[in-house]
Parts: structure tokens; sequence; C-alpha cells
């Protein structure tokens, strides 16, 4: 029994046992297996190996100028082989001269715009520094496309001042084309027809004396004005005919008359195109007095029918008119100076939208001429009806009315006694006041407790 027994373990170490625990805790990674391979050794001993195995790097001197070559080669390194002739990458491109010197250029109008601009300071990073060229590179570049398009500006409006052979012989043709289209105008102007309303009132006149002869019937001068007139054929024949001298003579002098009208149409219209620059200006004065002769024509005549409307002029406030009638009539005077400038307008605008403006209000007048007579007698039945409605509801309401109001009670209510005895009064009656006025005095005396 006693050979069985267990030993009892001696006292541990506290400081011992905690190295042991660090140095367990130091051999594991962060999932508690332990680092120590056992193949490399300690961490400190495999970096002394590799550093062991690194061989140092040989200094070689840098590659001196061109012109002065090393009299030493042995230190120069030897190159283990023979390079490549063929090139690892293509050659750079070689510089175009015209964009050199655009760009210098450029940065001498940047160092000219900004030499008074603040600097960077001293210690100003190289990025800053680059950074801030750029800027200024960009801008002397924008400046000078500005100055290039405000100098090409500037030439083409001296070369519009200048007008090339091109232009001048546009404008020459323009003008001539005015001219012609003025000369064709004239033909067609209605001043000259005048004058051939005085050729058919004599052919009128000849016609008329024709008839008059029993030779000559309706058919001669039908065929007389299929013709063009009695100056467009020869009459001699006619003349044997009808052997009337008086007749020939009178037919003949008004025959002249035309031919003398028609010369001088001719020469009217022949003196207009040979001055066609003063013909046009006296054309336009006769416009613009026409026109003016209308517009003060329109304006007489409008103004005797618009001062027959009662309502076309402005009103005045009475002193004593109420809060409606005032805002009634300040709502009336508005519109009447707002209508008058547009009747103005309409008087002066003879275009064609103007005046189917005026077509449409007349027919919109005529519209409402027609239907407010229908419109005031229905509202003259409709107040009529009204007025008996409101006739027989009040009488309705008078025969339900209550005539209490009209009782034999007083109306200013039961009187108050008069103060004081009355000897008048019977002994229960003045027994019942003072049995009253005591409880009344008894009650208020509650009350105020």
């Amino acid at each position: 029994m006693a050979d069985n027994k267990v030993p009892t373990p001696g006292p541990v170490d506290p400081a011992k046992h905690n190295a042991d625990v660090a140095a367990k805790v130091a051999g594991q990674d962060i999932s508690g297996q332990s680092t120590v391979t056992g193949e490399f050794g300690e961490a400190t001993d495999a970096l002394d190996k590799l550093a062991a195995q690194v061989k140092p790097k040989e200094m070689v001197e840098p590659p001196k100028a061109p012109d002065a070559p090393d009299a030493s080669p042995k230190l120069q390194k030897q190159p283990d082989k023979a390079p490549d002739k063929t090139p690892d990458k293509t050659p750079d491109p070689v510089p175009d001269p015209e964009a050199t010197k655009k760009a210098e250029e450029a940065l001498k109008k940047a160092d000219e715009y900004f030499k008074d601009s603040p600097k960077l300071p001293p210690n100003a990073s190289p990025k800053s520094s680059e950074a801030f060229s750029s800027i200024k590179l960009k801008a002397a570049q924008e400046i000078s496309a500005r100055e290039a398009e405000i100098e090409k500006l500037r030439k083409e409006i001296e070369a519009a001042k200048k007008p090339s052979t091109e232009v001048l012989e546009k404008e020459k043709e323009l003008e001539e084309l005015r001219k012609w289209r003025a000369k064709v105008d004239v033909d067609f102007d209605p001043k000259f027809k005048d004058h051939d309303k005085g050729i058919e009132q004599q052919r009128e006149f000849i016609y008329a004396q024709l008839g008059k002869n029993p030779a000559v019937t309706p058919e001669i001068i039908a065929q007389i004005k299929k013709y063009g007139g009695p100056d467009m054929i020869n009459l001699s024949k006619l003349f044997d005919s009808i052997k009337d001298p008086t007749l020939q003579r009178l037919v003949e002098s008004k025959v002249a008359d035309i031919e003398m009208a028609k010369y001088n149409k001719e020469q009217a219209i022949k003196a207009a195109k040979e001055n066609i620059t003063l013909y046009a200006k006296e054309r336009e004065e006769a416009q613009a007095k026409a026109a003016t002769t209308q517009v003060q024509a329109v304006t007489s005549n409008l103004s005797n029918l618009l001062d027959r409307l009662d309502w076309y002029s402005e009103k005045e406030i009475p002193k004593d008119a109420d809060a409606a009638t005032k805002k009634e009539i300040e709502e009336h005077n508005e519109f009447i100076k707002t209508l008058k400038p547009q009747v103005m307008e309409a008087i002066t605008d003879n275009t064609p939208e103007m005046k189917a403006v005026l077509i449409t209000g007349m027919a919109q007048l005529f519209n409402l001429q027609r239907r407010v007579p229908v419109l005031e007698a229905k509202l003259a039945a409709s107040e009529k009806a009204l007025t008996e409605v409101t006739a027989k509801w009040e009488a309705v309401k008078n025969s339900s009315r209550s005539r209490l109001n009209e009782s034999a009670a007083p109306a200013g209510g039961i009187p108050q006694q008069k103060p004081g005895v009355d000897v008048n009064t019977r002994a229960s009656d003045a027994l019942d006041d003072l049995a009253k006025q005591v409880m009344e005095k008894r009650a208020q005396a509650a009350a105020g407790q």
C-alpha cells in the first residue's frame, strides 16, 4: 500500500512558471499552433544566413563626358554580352521647329501678361510651379486667340467700309432693278388712268352721235367697239355712206381729241420714266398726303358718331355718392381711358389685320343688337314676377304673425310698486306684500353668507 502511493508535488516557483507560459505563448500563432518548424532555426539565424548569401555590388564610376574619355578602362565594368543592335523602343520623334517656336512665343507672352501678378513662394513644390506655369500658358493662349479674333473682325469692318468691286456691281445691279420696277409701276399707276377716263368719254360721245344717224345701225357701232373704238379704224367709208358733213366734222374733231389725250398720257409716262427718282418721291409724298387726308376724314366722321354716345365720356363722382356708386363710376372712367387710345390706334392703322378686327367687332355688335332687346324683355318679366312673389310672401308672413303684442298687457311690463303706505290697499294684500318682502330679505341674507 505504501509503494503505490503517489508522491505529492513540491512547491512551484511562480517566476519560472510565468516565464515558461510566456515562452510558450510567444511560440504560438493566432490559432494557438506552434511557430517553431525546426527547419530554419531561429529567425535571427535565418536572417544572418540570408545576409551572408548577398554579395556586395561592385562600385562603378560614372561615365565621363565624351570630350574627355576615361584613360583607365580597367575601372569600367565590361558588359557580360554584346548589346543587341535592334533598339528596344521606337526613336523619339523629331520636335517640330514651328511648334517649338510657337510654344516659346506663348511662354514669352505669358511672362509679359503676368509680369505684375503675384509669384509663388520660393519654397513652393515643383508640382505647384509646373501647375502655375501651365495656367499662365493656357491663359496667354486664350488671350492671344481673342486678340486674333478681334483683329480679324476689325479688318472685316474696315473692309466693309471700303466695298469691293463685286459689292459695287451688286449694288449697281440692285439699283437698276429698282428703277426698272419703278418704271413698270409707272405704267400701272392710277394717276395716269385719268387720261383713259377722258378718252372713254370722247368715244361714248362719238357712239351717241353716230347712233342718231339712221344709216349707222347698232351692229356697225358694235363692230367699231370690237376693234377698239373710232380712233382705231378708218372711218372714211362710213362717212361716204352716211353723207353727213356735220357729223363727219364732229366725229373727226373728237377723234383728234382722243389722239391728243393719248399723246399727253404717253408724254407723262415718258417723263416719269426719265426722272424715276423724282417720280418715286412725288408718289411717296402723294401716298402720305392721301393717308393723312383719310385719317382726318375718318376722325371727323367718327367724332360725330361718338359724340352721340352718352356713355363715351368720363363721369364725375357726386359728393354724396355711396361706395357702390363711386366704385361703378371709377370703373367706367378707367374703361373710357383705356378705350380711347385703342380707338385712335384703329383710326391710324390701315392694315388688313385691323380691318378684320373692325369687321369682326361690327358683326359682334349686330349680334348684340339682336339679342339685347330679348334679354331686356326677359329681365323685365323676371323682375315683375319677383315683385309679385315678394308681395305674396309678405302677405303670408303677415297672416301668420302673432297678435300677442297687441293685448291689454302694459307695453312696459308690470309696473313697480310705489314706495310708502297705500291707504287703499286691503289688509290681506298688505300682509302678503310684507311677507314677500321679508322672504326676499331672508333670501338675500342667505345668498350673502
